[in-house]
């Protein structure tokens, strides 16, 4: 059994779910090194300071370092130097800041890029959550080396390729299980994602208000993080489709949360950007049809003979699909089985090999 030290600037949301899986899910002793979630850029300014002055107190050795993409690591082990300095470290991302969307009218701050390159370069394995976020990473480098006055040293992309591998994200799929509930009536559209500009939500309001006025008989379920910036078409729904609501706002328990789920026949997002789609998998696991942009990391989490059906590439496409999940009797235990790929029970092995990869790296 190895021992690693999991680093975590972001301890909270789906970053310590995932923390906190690997550690029970892990045939090696994980020990975790975290700051509690606050605000993300003070997170990657200042968390390699905190971080390295909250090391001096673990004791012993590591035969290897996990860090996760909020953390700049080359300035961690410069700071804890020399302890760590023979320690091979993965550095794995959750997500990057080059491909993020930003909100219309602010600028890219390259700096926040800057410190997932830099990070890349000094790591021995550089991991990613999906094929898909490894792409796009790799494929932001490429093309802001080809921008003129650009800050990148060409000849190192291809080193942090060849380092570059894919570990999925593992779930707690099965605490679902004991919460199945039958399908409501009428029919539940599921919202699960935050409710900020990213996950583009006004192209959702828009649709279930079509579907609304249409005399579509459906439910509404708006359920994940509201967030410091909900964006006002969610909140609108409060009052356009208040007879329909069935849930507004996070659901604090977990029980209830999976029993929302099950109860739910049809989950949907409009996302801008999924390097993994956490809120998708869960849906799916508890029998949600999924109805997702026919880009991002979504065609890796629908099976293939369910892409004309759960996949769109426009509002139009959405509105069809949606109305034709809705109003349908809709039988894909295949969907279920997809998403359980990404059960503990079948990841943690995948970690297991990839650390003793690390070790030996």
């Amino acid at each position: 059994m190895a021992r690693i030290l999991f680093i975590e600037p972001y301890y909270g949301g789906s970053h310590r779910a995932f923390a906190d899986g690997l550690r029970e899910h892990s045939s090696h002793a994980i020990e975790l090194l975290t700051l509690p979630e606050g605000e993300w850029r003070s997170r990657m300014r200042r968390g390699a300071i905190e971080l390295a002055r909250l090391s001096d107190a673990l004791p012993g050795n590591f035969d290897a370092i996990i860090a996760t993409d909020m953390l700049d690591l080359g300035q961690f082990l410069g700071l804890t130097r020399p302890r760590f300095a023979n320690v091979p470290v993965m550095y794995y991302l959750h997500e990057n800041q080059f491909t993020y969307p930003r909100l219309k009218g602010t600028k890219l701050n390259s700096w926040f890029g800057q410190v997932n390159y830099m990070s890349s370069l000094v790591a021995d394995v550089v991991a990613f959550n999906s094929s898909f976020h490894r792409s796009d990473f790799l494929g932001a480098l490429r093309s802001l080396s080809g921008q003129p006055t650009n800050w990148l040293d060409v000849a190192t992309l291809e080193s942090i390729a060849r380092k570059a591998i894919v570990v999925p994200i593992g779930l707690d799929l099965q605490r679902f299980d004991q919460h199945q509930t039958p399908l409501a009536s009428p029919p539940v559209i599921l919202w699960n994602h935050r409710w900020e500009f990213d996950k583009a939500p006004a192209m959702f309001a828009r649709v279930v208000t079509v579907l609304a006025n249409k005399g579509v008989p459906f439910d509404l379920a708006l359920a994940g993080e509201p967030g410091p910036n909900p964006h006002p078409s969610l909140l609108a729904l409060r009052e356009d489709l208040d007879d329909r609501l069935v849930q507004f706002g996070r659901v604090e328990d977990a029980a209830d949360y999976a029993r929302l789920l099950w109860r739910s026949k049809v989950a949907v997002s409009t996302s801008r950007h999924e390097f993994f789609g956490i809120s998708t998998v869960e849906a799916m696991y508890a029998g949600c049809f999924p109805i997702a942009p026919r880009a991002l990391n979504y065609p890796d989490l629908v099976p293939a003979n369910r892409h004309r059906e759960c996949l769109y590439t426009d509002e139009p496409g959405l509105l069809r699909l949606l109305e034709q999940a809705v109003t349908s009797e809709l039988e894909c235990p295949e969907l279920r089985a997809s998403a359980a790929r990404w059960d503990w029970s079948r990841v943690g092995p995948e970690w297991d090999a990839a650390i003793a990869g690390l070790i030996n790296s």
